[in-house]
């Protein structure tokens, strides 16, 4: 439904039923359904009408809701049958006036309007409140208005309403008002039918419209928590008037009060009976907002084939996701992403690459990491290169994963130690990997010294990050050792002795440890330890000092036949003969508070655009 007012007026329609005693109970009842936006019920009401009875007022109402439902066409058609059914009746001379405004052409409304006050020599008061009226049903793109010839003929009308019977003249002079940007008077005009000289006249309905009317009014100025205000007093004075519900709906959000929001609108749907898809829409947005995607996707199902508005794939894309309906949410996501380009954002481009992230096939992965950097460099609450790493880190491309990690931590304000330990481990891992992928030696030997090192120098950071806090994660320097160790050719290494000051460290801390079972997780480390300063003691020909430590190995494994041989004589192990463990992910010691990166995270809240 095209509605020719905005959300300032749009949402509440005229009580009709006060003012004019004199018309017939089914007219009434439509116009009642009308301002309560049952707009189905109202509209079987008119058509009915019209075609049993077809007489000048059946015609012009039916004319008024067409006009007031956006069927600009219709209702001109019907206001020309009514003036051919009696040409006296000057108001649907007023109704073509509107459809004159409707169409933006204000000359052929003037004429209108004058044309029925003439006729009626000014003194019909039902005529000069309809014209004035006519001035205020349209803003913006819907049509014309002309709030200053509405108080005109208004106050005329209010001059003839001696007795204060048609609370539509003060009603409408809000709109006026409204349409002026004069809240002050406009307020006023409201509060006359509340509580003011009016009052007496009102019903319940008239009541709750002039409330709400106020409430948009604070609405309109983002004065949230006041316009909630008025929107439960006008709920008060009448729980059927839906359209207070869409309304109070529009200013939680804007208190971003989504879950409550979304339930007040899902109230004014069931209260309203509407089939609007563009309604059943903002339902669907505010589900959304609220992060029940479920509701959501159940609104948007119903509204596939009546909205083309490509909002509904990426709100499908995203709550799919969300409920782990990953097949969906790329079909989804690809689908507004083609089809709305000029409106895609990077946490589209985000969720699509978690959505096929989640997959679970090399495809999937291929097609995660391709959208997933699209989206890390503006994405500035996520670090999605932290994302990125771990899906290369699954993939076992440890030289793109180490790439990312150090992305990862550029861009991040504040790295973790755990940053650190990933960073190390990704470039100590790949530097295992570099003989398979590189065939010439020299480079091998220049590659494997370049991420042994960048993996050194992590571990470091980590070490230090670590110790700043007081605290100690010994694993940190365990691999400073690997990785020197690894980084040269063994008899550089042993000649240098680069890794023994790690080892050392290592095992200072490791043995101190009060954590028995951190200390338990430590003893697959200390044995190679052990084992390289062993040979680093043997290289220097220091007996005594490799033995003490074949003693160490002994302790932590009775059954090490390498050691004990050494110790009792039976074999002397060359320089050559003990060398650390490669040594996999540490497990259990993790050296601080780990800051996983998140996987497939549910899309946040009030992104849909």
């Amino acid at each position: 439904m095209n509605q020719p007012k905005k959300v300032m007026l749009a949402t509440l329609f005229m009580g009709a039923v006060a003012f004019v005693p004199a018309l017939g109970q089914d007219i009434q009842s439509g116009l009642k359904d009308l301002e309560a936006e049952r707009i189905p019920k109202a509209e079987q009401t008119f058509r009915q009408l019209a075609t049993s009875a077809p007489t000048a007022d059946n015609q012009f109402y039916l004319g008024y809701f067409l006009l007031k439902t956006g069927k600009v066409d219709e209702a001109k058609a019907a206001f020309e049958k009514g003036l051919a059914a009696d040409p006296k009746n000057q108001l649907n001379n007023v109704g073509l006036a509107g459809v004159a405004l409707a169409k933006k052409d204000l000359n052929t409304a003037k004429a209108k309007t004058d044309e029925a006050v003439a006729a009626t020599k000014g003194k019909n008061g039902d005529v000069l409140y309809r014209a004035g009226e006519m001035y205020t049903l349209f803003e913006g793109a819907s049509g014309a208005n002309d709030p200053a010839r509405a108080i005109e003929f208004l106050e005329r009308a209010k001059v003839l309403d001696k007795k204060n019977a048609n609370v539509e003249i003060p009603m409408t002079l809000g709109d006026a008002y409204t349409l002026r940007n004069e809240g002050g008077p406009a307020v006023s005009r409201y509060e006359d039918v509340i509580d003011g000289p009016l009052a007496g006249a009102a019903n319940n309905t008239t009541k709750a419209e002039a409330n709400a009317k106020i409430g948009q009014l604070f609405l309109r100025s983002k004065q949230y928590a006041k316009s909630q205000e008025y929107f439960e007093k006008a709920i008060a004075a009448d729980p059927e008037f839906a359209p207070t519900y869409r309304a109070y709906a529009d200013a939680l959000v804007g208190s971003r009060a989504y879950k409550k929001a979304s339930s007040i609108y899902d109230t004014y749907v069931q209260k309203s009976g509407t089939k609007d898809p563009e309604l059943l829409l903002n339902v669907a947005k505010y589900y959304f907002l609220a992060g029940d995607h479920l509701k959501s996707l159940d609104y948007l199902d119903k509204l596939k084939g009546q909205v083309k508005d490509p909002i509904i794939d990426r709100m499908t894309g995203w709550s799919s996701l969300a409920l782990g309906r990953n097949d969906q949410a790329v079909a989804s996501l690809n689908k507004f992403i083609a089809s709305a380009p000029n409106k895609v954002i990077f946490d589209d481009y985000k969720y699509l690459g978690r959505a096929y992230g989640q997959l679970g096939t090399p495809e999937g992965d291929s097609l995660s990491i391709v959208n997933l950097e699209k989206a890390a460099p503006q994405d500035t609450t996520e670090n999605l290169y932290k994302d990125i790493a771990e899906k290369y880190k699954a993939t076992k491309r440890f030289d793109k994963a180490a790439d990312y990690y150090k992305k990862a931590i550029a861009s991040d304000k504040k790295p973790t130690s755990n940053d650190y330990l990933n960073l190390g481990l990704a470039n100590y891992q790949y530097g295992f990997q570099i003989a398979k992928v590189v065939a010439d030696t020299a480079q091998q030997r220049i590659l494997k010294k370049q991420y042994f090192m960048q993996a050194d120098s992590a571990f470091a950071k980590l070490a230090e990050m670590v110790e700043k806090d007081g605290k100690t994660y010994p694993v940190a320097y365990y691999y400073r050792g690997q990785s020197n160790y690894y980084a040269s050719p063994r008899e550089v290494v042993l000649a240098s002795g680069a890794p023994v000051p790690f080892y050392e460290r290592f095992i200072e801390q490791a043995t101190a440890e009060p954590d028995s079972a951190k200390k338990e997780t430590y003893k697959k480390y200390l044995i190679p330890s052990y084992r390289y300063l062993i040979s680093n003691s043997i290289a220097r020909k220091d007996d005594a000092k490799a033995k003490s430590y074949a003693a160490k190995v002994l302790e932590l494994d009775p059954n090490d036949k390498e050691a004990k041989e050494y110790l009792e004589g039976a074999k002397t192990p060359s320089a050559t003969g003990t060398t650390p463990v490669r040594g996999g992910t540490p497990r259990g010691t993790t050296p601080a508070k780990a800051t996983t990166p998140a996987k497939g995270a549910t899309p946040k809240k009030g992104s849909a655009k």
